[in-house]
């Protein structure tokens, strides 16, 4: 599936070749049948503005934008037919991908739960650690949420640590009546566990630059405290980000509450498990139009020029298009 993205951590998963069904019995991709479907550079997004889902068609010097009841309507394509029923998919696909063309995979979200993106072995290191650090604090009858991650490692990496990690394993396999012998099926719980975990952690890398561009533009609002005009719009893009900033520091620290309790996660296992990928595709949706942009402010210089400028202009036509006041930033 082609997905556009400046990130390592979000490149797609390789997929099935077109037509292929992964052993399902139904197809993994958007097979359609319509010769329209078949139209070289056509594809399907969301519009920038609504967020409406449009097929995109090439005329000539022209590109026609049909949304999908126009694309029904005007090709006699029936609800109850197989392109009818790829573009009911379409809607929900177009949450998880920014872009999709005829033939392309559906998203792995809607066929098996799991995410069309992967993470980078350091998300899954973090993960690990931080469930590591959870059955230490169990074992003390702690409960402990670290958002640091350098505090984090360094604290699982504690042969301290380690030995309480083991005691913990020990007492949950007696505890939830598999036995001592048995330990190692609580270390593969909690280890799949952490792939599912590893998501949230990329995700919160990913804010991180959310909040930098925050920083980067408190700390140019003292470069150009002298500049009327320049620190106003500063001001302005700063109120229309303290909300979804904000909301998804909420969004963090809420997944981190409800998975800090190891026994939980042991006992209510696909429970959870379900709720982290929800919340994983919901950050993933949210965070996904402030890549390019967080790319562009961790390499500009935060000093006055011409650059620095242009970066804050574009940053305030992205914070008032997308988080409007008025508004629930949420789309």
């Amino acid at each position: 599936m082609e997905q556009a993205t400046s990130r390592p951590l979000l490149t797609p998963k390789k997929t099935l070749p077109p037509g292929s069904t992964g052993g399902s019995g139904a197809s993994t991709h958007f097979a359609f049948q319509h010769k329209i479907f078949s139209v070289d550079r056509a594809y399907f997004s969301l519009t920038h503005d609504s967020r409406e889902p449009v097929f995109h068609v090439p005329l000539g010097d022209l590109n026609a934008a049909l949304t999908l009841p126009t694309l029904r309507f005007e090709f006699s394509i029936a609800p109850d037919s197989g392109d009818g029923k790829l573009l009911d998919l379409i809607e929900k696909s177009l949450r998880y991908v920014k872009e999709i063309r005829p033939q392309d995979s559906i998203p792995c979200e809607l066929l098996d739960g799991s995410a069309s993106w992967c993470v980078e072995a350091r998300h899954r290191q973090i993960a690990q650690s931080r469930l590591a650090v959870q059955l230490s604090a169990w074992v003390n009858k702690e409960e402990v949420v670290i958002t640091d991650v350098s505090q984090l490692e360094q604290l699982a990496d504690d042969p301290a640590t380690k030995t309480r990690v083991q005691k913990a394993i020990a007492e949950i396999a007696e505890r939830i009546g598999i036995g001592y012998d048995r330990r190692q099926e609580v270390v593969d719980k909690i280890d799949l566990f952490a792939r599912e975990l590893a998501y949230i952690e990329a995700l919160r890398e990913l804010q991180g630059g959310v909040r930098m561009i925050f920083g980067n533009l408190t700390k140019l609002a003292k470069v150009y405290v002298k500049e009327k005009s320049v620190t106003e719009d500063i001001v302005r893009v700063l109120q229309l980000l303290r909300a979804p900033i904000a909301d998804l520091d909420a969004t963090f620290a809420l997944v981190d509450a409800q998975t800090a309790d190891i026994m939980s996660i042991l006992k209510n296992y696909d429970s959870q498990a379900n709720y982290v990928r929800e919340v994983r595709d919901d950050l993933h949706f949210r965070l996904r139009d402030w890549h390019g942009l967080s790319d562009k402010w961790a390499v500009q210089e935060l000093i006055r020029s011409s650059e620095s400028e242009a970066l804050i202009k574009e940053t305030y036509r992205f914070a008032a298009h997308n988080f409007p006041q008025q508004q629930s930033w949420r789309r």
